[in-house]
């Protein structure tokens, strides 16, 4: 069952990648597919979360960042007023969450939301846990924006998260 509802999931989200494997959507259609597939990812893992296994519920999660990256037009603005330029974006990043809260460093990009509590709308609100797989989503939704603008692979970690127990959201992104 497990492996069903994955495989399930999956397949909407393999067609909306293919149109927009860059984060970047260049159509009103692309948009309106990511939010749909965003809203239905969200629907399932709110009811689901509990049935899947650790591996398939953070590739879901991944999976609805990719699309969130997509449907927000404020990252899709990010990634068009950064023109291919990823100092352009850390600092069109950091007027956001404030200079010092998104720095770069060489290859290696430092962000941090400098709130105490997950600024995604999309996730649930419940007590902190030490592997809280949301915070998969965000790191997702930062990879596929980091990965449009530079053009090239981007791996992000989770430093830290209110949702896991931390003080701030902390993400340290590696591009190649």
């Amino acid at each position: 069952m497990k492996s069903l509802a994955a495989t399930t999931v999956t397949l909407p989200i393999l067609t909306i990648a293919a149109k927009a494997d860059t984060g970047h959507c260049g159509t009103p259609s692309c948009s309106a597919d990511s939010s749909a597939v965003r809203q239905f990812l969200s629907d399932f893992i709110a009811k689901e979360e509990s049935t899947l296994d650790q591996a398939a519920l953070i590739k879901l999660m991944q999976q609805r960042g990719h699309a969130c990256c997509r449907a927000l037009t404020f990252r899709q603005d990010l990634i068009a007023n950064s023109h291919g330029d990823v100092d352009k974006l850390v600092e069109l990043m950091g007027k956001i969450v404030g200079p010092a809260n998104c720095t770069r460093t060489a290859n290696q990009v430092a962000l941090v939301y400098p709130v105490s509590k997950c600024v995604c709308g999309w996730s649930p609100q419940r007590s902190p846990t030490p592997n809280d797989p949301y915070c998969e989503c965000s790191a997702a939704n930062n990879q596929a924006l980091f990965e449009a603008v530079s053009g090239k692979p981007a791996t992000v970690k989770v430093l830290e998260s209110p949702r896991r127990g931390g003080q701030v959201c902390r993400f340290q992104i590696q591009l190649t």
